[in-house]
């Protein structure tokens, strides 16, 4: 196969009868899901214009048209650009003008604040509306009724498919352009990592405005035959329910979605013995949350992976064998991906020797959108710069040791300090600020944020709070502010992260150590 057009169509004439995808438990076959690509590829065409190489937009939470949506936009030889729903309108309004998409599709639960996105630009962009009506939007249903004329636009495994927006670390989102080889790719990875299988029924409870939804357990689904039942939320109220009921056979999550899983009450009143395999990917798992989660699904095999937005995903993958033995490890490549760490000065480490971590092979995306020097930056010979130190040991398990770019994990989701800095440094108040991640028992890491106001200002946490919960997505708000006289810094100037991040550390211990002599007085 050349490209996703080319695993579809094939899916959607040997599968015909098979249910494809369930949603609000709605089962949907194969011929039913293409009959919608199909039209909506066409209202592309006939009612917007789009041509192949266009952007199309798709701002919405996990449903069926998100389905419908993204495989129309590829069988119409379109640039699909699936947007966090979680991001606020300043910073999905830098997405729309860097893509500049011929259409924007946009879910009703999504439009308002997609609204003001969109207002906020230089060009109209045209809307297709989701489960709302407005004027001047065209409602999906109007475009999903027209006629299927046109045969699917041709694609080379080198063309884009889609292009997914990460932060960056110069506070602006940058666009992987993943191709279609790129995906193909991403699906033989997944089978050889995770060992899909035709009769799997996967719960899709990570979203598909990220790779691994949207690179990893769709496509791998549909080009085996398999079903998708696809979950609206993540929380483990609304999963336990829909893998009894739907006998559910695997599903990935982050590890935040594990660890309240394994904490949840009740688990055990619900039947999960369908379930064969879990993933989890984003963020290290505890290893008690491990063992939890052993005795809650002795029978299922565990999984840790590793990947990113620029390897289109599985780039690594920890078998459930090592799970506990290599707890620490996010496991060997997949076939067809080579590793290596180097050093400072670009050259390889044996094995055991800490340096940054290096990918090459077929995941690797194109580039970055409209970014010639950030691309010659992050992909040099074929070799792509993850920006994460780790080490490889002598059998070719990864170990990953931190992020050469500062980049903090919330739950799974990249923040990059720079993004918060910028918004707190626009307060009025604000002279200099500097975020880093500290730990969190739940969410991997929670963004802190040091900041020094101008003289004589006056501003407090809950203020600067709201002032960056205006202006960035949920996961990207400082939990916690410190107020500092002023910020450390290196000979050159440049502010020492290190430093503040020990001083947290230490600050911790020392409320620990405070807390555990009242406990012990009072146990006297």
């Amino acid at each position: 196969m050349r490209n996703l057009n080319d695993l579809w169509t094939d899916s959607a004439a040997r599968f015909a009868g098979r249910t494809a995808v369930i949603f609000e438990d709605e089962a949907h076959s194969y011929a039913r899901i293409d009959s919608g690509i199909r039209a909506f590829a066409a209202g592309l065409r006939a009612r917007f214009g789009v041509r192949p190489g266009d952007r199309v937009a798709l701002l919405m939470p996990n449903c069926l048209h998100s389905i419908l949506c993204y495989w129309g936009a590829i069988r119409a030889g379109a640039v699909a650009v699936p947007i966090n729903v979680r991001l606020k309108p300043e910073e999905v309004q830098f997405i729309l003008q860097d893509a500049a998409p011929a259409v924007a599709v946009a879910h009703v639960s999504i439009y308002p604040w997609a609204r003001e996105a969109l207002a906020r630009l230089a060009a109209r962009i045209p809307v297709i509306g989701i489960g709302f009506e407005e004027k001047g939007v065209t409602p999906v249903a109007a475009v999903l009724a027209t006629p299927d004329s046109t045969d699917p636009a041709p694609a080379g495994p080198e063309d884009v498919a889609a292009i997914i927006y990460t932060s960056g670390t110069t506070g602006r989102p940058k666009g992987a352009m993943i191709t279609h080889g790129n995906v193909l790719f991403n699906i033989a990875a997944t089978k050889a990592g995770h060992g899909f299988r035709p009769d799997d029924v996967h719960l899709l409870v990570v979203p598909l405005f990220h790779v691994t939804g949207l690179n990893t357990i769709m496509p791998t689904a549909f080009s085996q035959g398999a079903a998708l039942v696809v979950a609206a939320r993540a929380a483990p109220s609304d999963i336990l329910p829909l893998i009894e009921r739907h006998r559910a056979t695997t599903f990935f999550a982050v590890p935040t979605t594990m660890i309240l899983l394994a904490q949840a009450r009740g688990i055990e009143r619900h039947d999960l013995s369908s379930l064969r395999l879990v993933a989890y990917s984003g963020a290290p798992m505890p290893v008690r949350a491990i063992q939890r989660l052993r005795e809650l699904l002795p029978s299922v095999r565990l999984h840790n992976f590793f990947g990113l937005t620029e390897t289109t995903s599985v780039t690594t993958v920890l078998p459930d064998e090592q799970a506990l033995a290599r707890p620490e490890s996010v496991g060997r490549a997949v076939p067809g991906l080579e590793l290596k760490v180097v050093d400072d000065a670009g050259s390889a480490l044996p094995p055991g020797q800490v340096g940054e971590l290096l990918v090459k092979g077929p995941s690797v995306v194109k580039g970055y959108y409209n970014r010639p020097k950030a691309t010659a930056e992050a992909i040099v010979g074929g070799w792509l710069r993850t920006g994460d130190t780790a080490f490889i040991d002598a059998e070719g398990y990864v170990f990953l040791q931190g992020r050469t770019k500062e980049m903090i994990l919330v739950a799974g989701e990249n923040v990059y300090p720079v993004e918060v800095e910028n918004v707190l440094s626009r307060h009025p108040a604000v002279a200099e600020a500097a975020a880093i991640g500290v730990p969190h028992p739940v969410l991997g890491e929670v963004v802190k944020a040091v900041v020094v106001l101008h003289p004589g200002a006056e501003a407090d946490a809950l203020a600067l709070k709201r002032w960056c919960a205006a202006r960035l997505a949920s996961y990207k708000v400082p939990q916690s502010i410190e107020f500092r006289d002023a910020l450390p810094r290196n000979p050159s100037g440049k502010v020492v992260k290190r430093e503040l991040s020990e001083s947290v550390r230490e600050g911790a211990e020392t409320q620990r150590g405070e807390r555990g002599g009242a406990e012990e007085l009072r146990g006297r």
